[in-house]
């Protein structure tokens, strides 16, 4: 399953599979809500004097707007959807959210979706293995609204089985965005956003349907649309007097029980003939069944004689007398070692299962942190990447992040004085052991030794694990260490003809440095998209797959991967062995614990 992010209305209103409307704050929200509800009439409107016009001869319904309607009106507040009337249809009305809904006619499914919802729409998406588009409704309204870009990168992530969604809500909580809303919001806001902003709050997939009136019909997936709006309604709807299904853990205004009329009967139709037709129906269904099943074991088949074929060779390993070889090849287990491909070789798909129900295709060229614009029209991916590679945990998994992904990667490892370097040595090794190009810049700014990491004869900091996060910006922060380190990665990428730049910053379990965040790679990735050949010819992409991930789940990733724990250093003191002591070896220790596997560089 592909899962794609708009970036464009064009976008958007061209794409014919499933498509995900994000809208967090309000409408996604709200929507959730009435259905959570218990509403089986729920329209939703793009145009104000449209709504109005209909509201002129349908009075029985209740409006929720956040735009200026002349008819009576709630605020599109989730907190006064959930308290609504169950037996009272709604007509919702938004900036940007029905907006977006009512433009993706061309979709084969539009779904809604939130935090709030989060993992009721995760199964169904799941459920339908096809390609989705997440929509953030910020596109067709103000580029401010980053909870909607954050939500849509939490679903990637999520489904393609990395990351957790509680840390784009922690970021944005974080946000001046999230302060103004609580603090200049409606009154209901603090109440909206604990709807909005608390995992699964309103376990429901709310559908959009299109009626032939140019209206949404928002209902339940899995259940149709309510005919009477689907067609060209003449009058009013009836109001009526079914009971509706009340959730079981919702009692406020509950709605007392009423007489339920016997259905009438439907006129008589041919048995035989329906009969006829749910059999013909079902010989077409196994015939489609039986085609993908032969072409299935066709393919199974034909790998399995391939690789029963294949005859391994590895490249002899080059005799070498260097400094790096006596001290570190020792211990470079034969498993390391990997033959390059042949250059005309077709490259198999890799897969790892990042847990025991969802599979990660690692061939596909959608990646899972981007940040980068559009790619320039009528441009082709070379997958050509410069990996800014440490020899740490984090860049090592990147590393090999990127060549399972199909990429051919130059590894870039800039020495600016840090205290030692057994960490240089240690990218030197794993890039030689994989075949893959390795540049060594050194800097030498003497203004770094006010960094710990840099001067020697100041203390590194040694505090307890849970503390590092609220400690603030440590001595061992290098000023601008990442900002040189792309503009470098930059400047090879435009010399070597690559068209990708992937670093291994971390936002989750890091020592709370300001140039490993989400906001600080994209204001970057935008300054090399306007500032290099590339990036203003064909297009930058800067992609920082770790990201959103905790040290654990970076942890498991290298696993899978099958990356040498045991060839990677990341403590700042350097030595022989890890000092124990410094946030990178508790954090590294952390995660590791975290992920249940051993880490073979303490052996």
């Amino acid at each position: 399953m592909n899962i794609l992010v708009a970036k464009s209305i064009a976008e958007a209103e061209q794409w014919a599979d499933v498509a995900v409307v994000v809208d967090v704050l309000r409408t996604s929200t709200t929507a959730c809500a009435l259905l959570r509800r218990g509403k089986k009439e729920v329209l939703v409107f793009d145009d104000p004097a449209r709504a109005d016009a209909f509201l002129q001869t349908h009075s029985q319904f209740e409006v929720y707007s956040d735009v200026s309607v002349t008819s009576a009106h709630k605020d599109n507040s989730p907190h006064l959807a959930s308290r609504s009337e169950a037996r009272t249809p709604a007509l919702l009305i938004s900036h940007t959210g029905t907006k977006a809904m009512l433009r993706l006619q061309q979709a084969s499914l539009v779904l809604l979706g939130g935090f709030c919802n989060f993992e009721a729409l995760c199964n169904v998406l799941w459920e339908q293995n096809k390609e989705v588009l997440l929509i953030p409704a910020a596109l067709y309204g103000v580029s401010d609204d980053v909870e909607d870009g954050l939500c849509v990168s939490a679903f990637k992530d999520y489904l393609q089985g990395i990351g957790r969604p509680q840390s784009a809500i922690a970021e944005f909580q974080n946000t001046l965005r999230f302060v103004e809303f609580k603090k200049r919001g409606p009154k209901t806001a603090d109440k909206d956003a604990k709807l909005a902003f608390q995992l699964n709050s309103l376990p429901v997939v709310p559908q959009i349907s299109y009626s032939k009136e140019g209206y949404g019909v928002c209902h339940l997936f899995g259940q149709p649309a309510p005919a009477q709006w689907m067609g060209t309604p003449a009058v009013a709807a009836e109001p009526t007097n079914r009971m509706p299904q009340m959730p079981a853990d919702e009692t406020q205004d509950a709605v007392p029980p009423a007489a339920v009329p016997a259905p009438e009967k439907p006129a008589a139709k041919s048995k035989t003939a329906a009969s006829t037709r749910i059999k013909s129906l079902f010989n077409d269904i196994l015939k489609v069944v039986k085609e993908e099943k032969q072409e299935l074991e066709q393919e199974a088949a034909s790998l399995l004689k391939k690789q029963s074929t294949k005859t391994p060779s590895a490249e002899a390993e080059p005799q070498s007398d260097d400094l790096l070889d006596k001290v570190l090849k020792q211990s470079a287990p034969a498993s390391s070692v990997q033959a390059k491909p042949e250059a005309d070789e077709p490259k198999e798909e890799k897969r790892i299962s990042l847990s025991p129900d969802k599979v990660v295709s690692l061939s596909d060229d959608k990646e899972d942190v981007t940040f980068s614009e559009p790619l320039v029209a009528g441009g082709k991916r070379k997958k050509k990447a410069i990996v800014l590679f440490s020899g740490g945990l984090d860049s090592t998994t990147c590393l090999y992040w990127a060549l399972a992904h199909g990429y051919t990667c130059e590894a870039l490892t800039v020495s600016y004085g840090q205290r030692h370097d057994r960490e240089v040595l240690a990218a030197q090794l794993i890039a030689r052991n994989l075949g893959v190009k390795h540049h060594l810049i050194t800097l030498n700014l003497p203004w770094l030794d006010c960094c710990s990491l840099v001067n020697k004869n100041k203390e590194l900091p040694d505090v307890a694990v849970e503390d590092i996060p609220n400690e603030g910006i440590p001595s061992t922060y290098v000023p601008g260490r990442n900002l040189m380190f792309l503009s470098i990665a930059g400047s090879l990428l435009d010399a070597v003809g690559a068209d990708t730049i992937i670093a291994g910053p971390n936002a989750v379990d890091f020592s709370g440095y300001p140039d490993c965040t989400p906001a600080f790679f994209k204001a970057a990735a935008a300054a090399l998209n306007r500032g290099t050949k590339t990036g203003v010819t064909e297009g930058i992409e800067v992609l920082a797959p770790l990201m959103r991930l905790s040290k654990a789940e970076i942890v498991k990733l290298g696993a899978k991967l099958k990356v040498p724990f045991e060839l990677t250093w990341s403590c700042y003191a350097g030595g022989k062995k890890p000092c124990g002591h410094c946030d990178s070896c508790k954090l590294r220790a952390k995660g590791f614990a975290e992920a249940g596997v051993h880490d073979t560089s303490l052996d």
